[in-house]
């Protein structure tokens, strides 16, 4: 497979989750996501806390998957990973 139908296919997966996520805010809000993380606006209303869920479990999901997740089980191993890796939690800005 070329690296361009490699990129495309990743892309297609990263859009396919950004379909996903979006289903669960309100019709007024807008996310995205990019090399900084997820972003949403949204006006008023927090989203539901299934909301957070899904962005918590995207983040430790992505997390694992990436060449940093290789390096904290060098440097911590795979026990104090995993609990470092449940602090990683979406939250409320304030």
């Amino acid at each position: 497979m070329g690296k361009k139908k490699r990129q495309r296919s990743k892309r297609g997966k990263q859009r396919k989750r950004n379909r996903e996520t979006a289903t669960l805010l309100p019709d007024s809000g807008f996310t995205w996501m990019d090399e900084g993380g997820v972003h949403a606006l949204l006006p008023g209303e927090q989203p539901p806390p299934e909301f957070l869920e899904l962005l918590t479990e995207n983040f430790q999901r992505e997390l694992r998957n990436s060449p940093l997740w290789d390096q904290i089980v060098r440097e911590f191993g795979e026990e104090e990973a995993e609990k470092l890796i449940k602090q990683c939690q979406a939250k409320f800005g304030e």
